[in-house]
């Protein structure tokens, strides 16, 4: 395991209730590391953070074209709202893909039946099986021999800035490749507004589309309304932020909890003064992280780095 540091606290009427330890890092918007806490350079497995990073190498190698709901869509961890469960549906029509052929499991949609629409990755798989058919390549797009396994790998890596060395099988049955955090910090940097190719335009559909990767309500979703920041969670406890003017904040805990993700990039981007002063705080019941007794707030998550 690599060092880790307090990120986060949770308290209670004075005491601490949860400590989150993990690794963070704050890079500007040329790619400096100007904040590092843990060790930032150890490969880990970012998950569905990496979301927006395959769909960037999707459309950079010219495999799928893609609408900015479409791209969110491929960026997305859902909640299987019915916008969700349309979007896939549109989005697998104009590709071409059907709902039989992915990977993702069938989750519950909104009218009770098990569709695999309704699944949170579901956006991600019919941008993958669309790309398996434009590389003439077998339809087991999640295969650890498929052509567009170094597609994805390469994608990363380039965006990365880094080597990708091994791969692991995400949870929906994807694949899923380490990066470190400084990596995955420099990759997301490609999604802010200023940049070009296919991660300005994952960047700018993540940006229109806030409930589109979340859910109405949902932390991300959330973010991205309120700031301006592409941000993405990952399974386990990641959480990946860039802020309009390209600076790039990742986070990842220890324990494997969400919560502390968002709360600990805001900081440091406030910090670096790339949001507003005060957005952590104006953020802090829409984020969900008062402490409640009955309706009376008596504690926080509060980070401390």
């Amino acid at each position: 395991m690599p060092t880790t540091e307090l990120l986060a606290v949770v308290e209670r009427d004075g005491f601490i209730e949860s400590q989150h330890r993990g690794v963070a890092v704050l890079i500007d918007p040329d790619g400096t590391v100007i904040e590092a806490h843990g060790d930032v350079a150890a490969p880990f497995l970012a998950r569905s953070a990496l979301k927006p990073l395959f769909a960037a190498a999707l459309l950079d190698a010219g495999l799928v074209e893609l609408l900015p709901a479409h791209a969110a869509l491929a960026s997305a961890s859902h909640w299987a709202d019915q916008e969700h469960l349309d979007t896939a549906q549109a989005m697998a029509e104009r590709l071409g893909v059907a709902e039989d052929g992915l990977r993702c499991p069938p989750m519950k949609a909104p009218d009770g039946s098990m569709r695999r629409f309704a699944h949170m990755c579901v956006g991600k798989h019919i941008a993958l099986a669309a790309a398996a058919r434009a590389l003439g390549t077998p339809s087991d797009y999640w295969a650890d021999d498929h052509q567009l396994a170094d597609v994805l790998r390469q994608g990363v890596a380039t965006a990365a800035g880094e080597p990708i060395i091994g791969l692991a099988h995400d949870g929906c049955g994807a694949l899923v490749f380490p990066t470190s955090l400084v990596g995955l910090a420099r990759a997301f940097r490609r999604l802010a507004p200023d940049a070009i190719g296919g991660g300005r335009a994952v960047g700018d559909a993540m940006r229109a589309h806030p409930t589109l990767i979340d859910g109405a309500g949902r932390p991300d979703a959330v973010v991205i309304a309120e700031t301006g920041c592409a941000t993405k969670f990952g399974a386990e406890g990641t959480q990946a932020m860039v802020a309009p003017d390209g600076t790039t904040a990742v986070v990842k805990t220890a324990d494997g909890a969400r919560r502390a993700g968002a709360p600990v990039a805001l900081t440091m981007l406030e910090r670096a003064g790339a949001i507003p002063e005060g957005t952590l705080e104006r953020l802090t019941e829409p984020l969900g992280l008062l402490q409640l007794s009955a309706d009376v707030a008596v504690g926080r998550l509060r980070p401390v780095v």
